[in-house]
């Protein structure tokens, strides 16, 4: 039998998860090992023909025999830690480490991977969305101003304060980590969905030569990069033929190093307990990750969360680093401080269970179902249409009973109701029965005229009321809808300042203050080029400003600007934000924030 690579890693999909408490994993990871091995031994390809057929062949023999070492020593990393040889289990997993050194991808905090192919080095990404935006979150029980005015209450646990710090999958107690997660959603399901927390915002300062302008990705961070086989299938659905020395390249290096990340990816769903099998590994792996800090920094990793509620495909992942010496005053890591910025906590509480924030739902609801019990009493409708009706109250008594609940319910819980409610509109929206309503409710006991008008018309406006028409008006559908929006707070509120520039010089103060006072931002740095000149015209229209405020006199035409370039009133501080259906009328896309460094005037506009 001939099996395809993209079928492969169908069958090999991540996580592993187990229900059984006296699973022991040692046995488990045994069987997806000799799983994994036989299904990469149907891997003939078939597929391709000729040269490319026996390359695939020759890299499957050399990725078994790989492979298959690799498991057996994750094998015996097991048994010595079940029976307390930690120094064992430390010098086997260095050994594995030297095994797959020119095999497991390291790369950059944002996905870029550099892949050596027949000598020549080509960068990629195998992530459909690589990583700009970075989020942490923290469950709280209620709102604290000690924390909202601190920013390092998000950052790592402090060293002082490392008896606090938990047993997590790449991280062990007593030895602080910063995990982020690049979406602000996965990074409330990694924290496991509560109903109130903090969250702050990180951005990634990246290494960049003052003089070119490129980027020094030498100086960055670097990451273990593990990737789930559907991530790599994507990648590689286009690539095998488009460039097939590179496929192959990198299927060979993913699948020599599947099993240590299959090991890494095992979830107990049990319950909580204290052990956790499923983090030795992982565990381990962070431990030689700090051994060995002078190659890699931290690790990227695909969530093992439950993301089933969710039906798109996710385009997010998580980093851990471990919080690297040196130390300041505080105990917190000096190059992680240095290496980002981060906003200080903002406080979010799930809308679906505030009563104060939902009252007009409330009312909307209870308005539409004595519409439709109004109706069912007034008029004889079909059954069909009856039958819809009925479900149209029932879903607005369950949307009812979520939004007039304010007890601790779990989230996950929410999410599935919602969820479930959004099924049941598009089943009636299926069925189509604002067509031809006159037609189908005409019956023989609708015998006027007027009553069989006045009946088409409250369908037709309980119907508008319930189901999404894109009219744009309130109805049932975009209630759930906007609150599985404002349980996921996927369009949370965001903003930054572009720091715009001439001279060198004009930047480092105000950095200093941004980053001190911990807003996001980044610098565009204008010249005499056309790229400055059209690039200061949008921002003037855009921020609906004049251009002659950013020179304080008269601007004429392009050639002027481009001989008066440096006498551009720089620094300029430009606040971009996010806009969405959800923002206050009153935030603006691109705001001028100051026309020069004034400290007082940024305190009032950006901290106040």
């Amino acid at each position: 039998m001939n099996l395809k690579i993209e079928d492969l890693m169908k069958k090999i999909g991540l996580p592993k998860r187990y229900f059984n408490n006296n699973f022991i994993i040692s046995e488990k990871f045994s069987e997806e090992k000799e799983k994994f091995l036989s299904l990469i031994r149907q891997c003939n390809g078939d597929e391709f023909d000729g040269d490319k057929k026996t390359q695939l062949e020759e890299s499957i023999s050399q990725i078994i025999k790989v492979a298959d070492n690799i498991s057996n020593i994750i094998l015996d990393i097991f048994n010595y830690y079940e029976n307390a040889d930690y120094k064992r289990t430390q010098e086997l997993m260095d050994e594995l480490m030297l095994q797959i050194e020119n095999d497991i991808f390291i790369g950059s905090i944002d996905d870029r991977v550099c892949i050596n192919c027949n000598g020549d080095n080509c960068y990629t990404r195998f992530r459909m969305t690589p990583g700009y935006r970075f989020f942490r979150v923290r469950a709280v029980d209620y709102e604290s101003s000690s924390i909202q005015k601190n920013a390092d209450e998000l950052f790592h646990i402090p060293l002082s304060k490392r008896a606090y710090s938990n047993n997590e999958r790449f991280s062990l107690v007593g030895f602080p980590s910063l995990y982020l997660s690049t979406m602000l959603p996965l990074a409330w399901q990694e924290c496991g969905y509560p109903q109130k927390y903090y969250y702050s915002e990180y951005q990634y300062k990246y290494s960049i030569d003052q003089s070119s302008g490129k980027r020094l990705l030498e100086n960055e961070f670097k990451f273990l990069l593990l990737y789930s086989p559907s991530e790599i299938a994507i990648w590689g659905m286009s690539i095998k033929y488009n460039n097939f020395a590179l496929w192959l390249e990198v299927i060979k290096r993913y699948l020599k190093t599947y099993p240590l990340i299959l090991a890494c990816s095992f979830v107990n769903q049990s319950g909580k307990v204290p052990y956790k099998q499923e983090y030795i590994i992982p565990q381990m792996l962070m431990q030689w990750v700090q051994r060995n800090s002078s190659k890699v920094q931290g690790i990227e990793y695909f969530t093992c969360a439950d993301i089933s509620m969710r039906t798109s495909e996710w385009c997010a992942y998580n980093i851990v680093i471990p919080a690297i010496p040196p130390y300041d005053d505080k105990k917190y890591s000096i190059p992680l401080k240095e290496k980002f910025c981060w906003t200080v906590p903002q406080y979010y509480s799930v809308p679906i269970l505030d009563k104060s924030y939902n009252e007009a739902d409330r009312e909307y609801i209870y308005n539409l179902v004595s519409k439709i019990r109004n109706a069912m009493r007034s008029f004889s409708f079909p059954d069909n249409y009856h039958a819809a009706l009925i479900k149209m109250i029932n879903v607005c008594g369950c949307l009812m009973s979520l939004l007039e609940n304010q007890s601790a319910i779990d989230m996950q819980l929410v999410l599935q109701i919602l969820n479930s409610l959004s099924e049941n509109i598009s089943g009636i929206r299926r069925l189509q029965l604002d067509k031809d309503i006159e037609k189908e409710i005409r019956n023989d006991e609708l015998v006027g005229e007027k009553e069989l008008k006045d009946a088409c018309c409250s369908f037709q406006e309980i119907y508008n009321s319930f189901v999404d028409n894109s009219s744009f008006s309130e109805c049932i559908e975009r209630i759930i809808s906007k609150h599985k929006d404002f349980c996921w707070n996927d369009l949370h509120p965001h903003s930054e300042i572009i720091l715009i520039c001439y001279r060198d010089y004009e930047k480092d103060d105000p950095i200093k203050w941004l980053n001190e006072n911990h807003v996001l931002h980044s610098i565009f740095k204008i010249d005499s080029s056309g790229k400055s000149i059209e690039y200061l015209k949008k921002i003037a229209l855009d921020a609906e400003v004049s251009l002659d405020d950013f020179w304080g006199c008269h601007v004429e035409d392009d050639e002027w600007i481009k001989d008066n370039m440096d006498k551009v009133k720089t620094p300029i501080f430009v606040k971009i934000s996010d806009v969405s259906i959800y923002s206050k009328p009153e935030t603006k896309s691109v705001e001028i924030v100051s026309i020069g460094f004034d400290k007082d005037i940024l305190f009032d506009k950006l901290l106040c």
